[in-house]
C-alpha cells in the first residue's frame, strides 16, 4: 500500500502534463502512487498519460467520458490505495520537497492531524496578481475547525489541492465531491471532511506552497454561470452554519461576511459577463434578488467604512434601480454633464 495516492484528473491537458507529472516523479519521498484520470481528453492528453504510466508503475491511468473534474476526483478516490489522498490539478506543479515536508509533518503529529500547506498562486502571463496564502508567518499553525472562519478568510479553506486527506475517512464517511454542481465544490467537499474528522488538530505548513497556476482562465473568466449565486448561497450557508457548531469565536463572523461580500460582487460581476444568457430585464431582476439577500445586507454593514455614504445608502435601500440610477448620475457628474 503506498503512503499517498496522488490523484491528478485531465482534461485536454497536453500542454502542462509533462511539468504537472514531472513534478511528482521528481519528489524525494518515494512512497506515492500517481492516477491519472483521463476525463474524456480530446487533445493527445490520453495517449501522453498512457506513455507516463510505461515510464513508471507507479503511475496508472483510468480513461473515462467526459463528466467534469469532480467526476473524475471521485473515480480517483474509487482507485485509490494510498493511505492518504493528495489532489494535484493537472495544470498546477509541486516543488520537490512537498511530499517530503508534508508526510514529515503527518508522521510527527499522528493520523489524528489534518495536514495542509500554503498556496502560491502564480500568473505566467502575468493576467492575474500573484500571491502567496498562508496563515501565518510562523513555519507551522496549529488551528482547529472552530477556525474555519478565520481560514476561509485567507483563502486556505476552499482548495483540494494542499490538503493530505485519509483515505479512512472519506471512505468511512462516504464523502464524495458533488458532482452536480461545478463551482464551490470543493468548499462543500472540505466541510463535509471537517465535520468527519472530529475536532483534531489541522496543522499548516506555512513556507510549504502548492504551485497554483491562474492565468486569467478560472472562475468567471470561464464564461457565465448560470446558478453563480444559488450555488454559493446554499454552500456560504453551511459554511456559517457549520462554523456556530464547531464554535467558532462570534468575532469571526465578520470575517465570514467580508468574504460574502466577495463572491456576492463576483456574482453581480457574474451577471455582466457577455455571455450571460438572460436579457436586460433578466438581468437586472437576478441583480434585485440578490441585493435583497439578508445575508448580503448584513455584509454591507460591514463594508460601510469603505464605501461612499451614497453608494450604502442606495444598496440599503434594496433596490436596484435606485442603485443604477445612482451610479448614472454620478457618471454624469463625474463627467462634467448636468
Amino acid at each position: 500500500m503506498p503512503y499517498i495516492s496522488v490523484i491528478v484528473p485531465v482534461y485536454n491537458a497536453e500542454k502542462n502534463m509533462e511539468r504537472c507529472v514531472g513534478s511528482v516523479l521528481k519528489q524525494g519521498f518515494s512512497d506515492w502512487e500517481l492516477l491519472l484520470i483521463d476525463d474524456g481528453s480530446r487533445d493527445g492528453s490520453a495517449a501522453l498519460c498512457d506513455t507516463f504510466a510505461l515510464q513508471d508503475a507507479r503511475i496508472r491511468v483510468f480513461h473515462k467520458e467526459n463528466g467534469g473534474v469532480s467526476s473524475a476526483r471521485n473515480k480517483g478516490i474509487d482507485l485509490a490505495k494510498g493511505r492518504y489522498i493528495l489532489f494535484l490539478d493537472s495544470d498546477d506543479y509541486l516543488p520537490e520537497n512537498y511530499l517530503e515536508a508534508l508526510t514529515r509533518q503527518q508522521e510527527a503529529w499522528g493520523e489524528e492531524a489534518f495536514c495542509w500547506t500554503a498556496l502560491r498562486l502564480i500568473s505566467e502571463n502575468h493576467q492575474v496578481k500573484e500571491a502567496v496564502y498562508a496563515y501565518g508567518e510562523d513555519s507551522c499553525s496549529i488551528v482547529r475547525r472552530s477556525d474555519v472562519l478565520k481560514l476561509s478568510a485567507r483563502y486556505l479553506l476552499n482548495a483540494p489541492w494542499n490538503k493530505l486527506y485519509q483515505s479512512e475517512i472519506i471512505r468511512t464517511h462516504s464523502l464524495r465531491m458533488p458532482e452536480d454542481i461545478s463551482i464551490a465544490e470543493d468548499l462543500w467537499f472540505n466541510l463535509q471532511y471537517l465535520e468527519a474528522m472530529g475536532d483534531c488538530p489541522i496543522v499548516i505548513l506555512n513556507q510549504v506552497t502548492y504551485f497554483y497556476i491562474r492565468n486569467g482562465e478560472a472562475s468567471l473568466d470561464h464564461g457565465y454561470r448560470s446558478n453563480y449565486y444559488k450555488i454559493h448561497k446554499k454552500v456560504l450557508a453551511e459554511l456559517l452554519d457549520y462554523s456556530r457548531k464547531w464554535q467558532a469565536p462570534l468575532e469571526d463572523e465578520s470575517l465570514y461576511y467580508a468574504r460574502y461580500w466577495e463572491y456576492m460582487q463576483n456574482a453581480f460581476s457574474n451577471l455582466d459577463l457577455a455571455d450571460c444568457s438572460l436579457d436586460g430585464w433578466q438581468r437586472f431582476w437576478e441583480k434585485g434578488r440578490i441585493l435583497r439577500d439578508g445575508k448580503f445586507q448584513k455584509s454591507l454593514t460591514y463594508q460601510k467604512k469603505k464605501m461612499g455614504r451614497g453608494s450604502y445608502l442606495v444598496m440599503r435601500s434594496r433596490s436596484y434601480l435606485l442603485v443604477q440610477l445612482y451610479h448614472y448620475l454620478r457618471q454624469r457628474s463625474m463627467h462634467g454633464k448636468d
